[in-house]
């Protein structure tokens, strides 16, 4: 990672980018109301800003490098669609003039015919959540940021030109409501107020995310103290102990119908337009018992103790 680039993540840390405000909006929407919207976690988002560090293989995904790349082609395409005269300009991490802990980070600012608007480039795989060309129809997550990029810049509008699949270009512009931002605003705010720098956080969802954090804030726990039970922690055992015997069930349910399906191919490779049953690729395994026996000074020198991660485990369940 470049020093550039670490400065701008560290400047990040110090307040909520358009992106953060969605989260946080997006956290207490209804599911209809998140249909397209990238899946983000509100206790993951206060977790980096609180300053726990979290080593994930999603810094840098296939899909993040991609859309970086992408980025400047699907620019180009909107500005060919404007036509001639119309100029995009660089703006960088911009703060919100009034409230220090909002920023923004806009793909730029338009200029043409002596008026001045803001656009974000998006890439996506699937439509859903998308209006037509020229319509307002975006997800919420995507609403919002946009709408924090405009408190931030005083813009009267914002484009987003988005690209799905090879050749599918669509503009879409939402006009500034600024009620409404400044309610944003204000929500956002609150939730720097309560969770940051009240230090509290919003309780933990069901990813895995969630669960390294947790781990991380907790790694040295005191092997003789024991929490005494509450309601609600019996509750939510048992709970976890209705769930644990349905996903039992529904494995063995899959098991017999996978297997079924398994005794119907037989010799062939599979049955048309309901499944097949093929090996999969070959692949080289590295011996670990051989080599220590042939090599036992060297296996020493590279082998490395690992800390036993922490495990839940339900007390008085059987079949765990």
């Amino acid at each position: 990672m470049n020093k550039q680039r670490e400065e701008w993540l560290r400047e990040r840390k110090g307040g909520l980018g358009g992106t953060d405000v969605a989260c946080i909006i997006c956290a207490s929407a209804k599911p209809s109301q998140k249909i397209g919207c990238f899946e983000k976690s509100e206790f993951a988002l206060w977790a980096d800003k609180s300053g726990l560090q979290v080593e994930t293989a999603q810094q840098d995904s296939q899909a993040a490098l991609r859309g970086n790349m992408m980025e400047k082609y699907v620019c180009d395409m909107y500005l060919h669609r404007l036509g001639s005269g119309a100029e995009l300009v660089d703006t960088g991490l911009i703060w919100h003039p009034i409230n220090k802990r909002i920023f923004g980070t806009p793909d730029g600012l338009v200029k043409m015919n002596g008026t001045s608007f803001g656009m974000d480039a998006k890439t996506r795989r699937f439509r859903k959540g998308w209006g037509k060309d020229g319509s307002q129809d975006i997800p919420l997550d995507v609403e919002v940021q946009m709408r924090v990029y405009m408190e931030v810049v005083d813009a009267p509008y914002w484009d987003i030109a988005t690209f799905f699949g090879l050749d599918d270009l669509r503009i879409y512009r939402i006009q500034r409501d600024r009620e409404l931002g400044e309610k944003i605003i204000e929500l956002a705010n609150n939730w720097w107020e309560k969770h940051i720098t009240g230090n509290e956080p919003p309780p933990p969802d069901g990813s895995d995310k969630a669960k390294e954090i947790l781990s991380l804030m907790h790694q040295r726990p005191d092997p003789d103290l024991f929490i005494e039970a509450s309601k609600e922690d019996k509750e939510i055992r048992g709970q976890l102990l209705e769930i644990k015997k349905k996903q039992a069930e529904l494995k063995k349910q899959k098991g017999l119908l996978e297997n079924t399906l398994r005794s119907r191919i037989g010799d062939a490779i599979g049955i048309a337009g309901v499944a097949t049953w093929k090996p999969n690729r070959s692949s080289q395994v590295f011996d670990k018992s051989s080599f220590r026996k042939d090599n036992p000074d060297l296996y020493d020198k590279y082998t490395q103790e690992k800390p036993g991660a922490r495990v839940l485990r339900l007390l008085g369940a059987t079949n765990e």
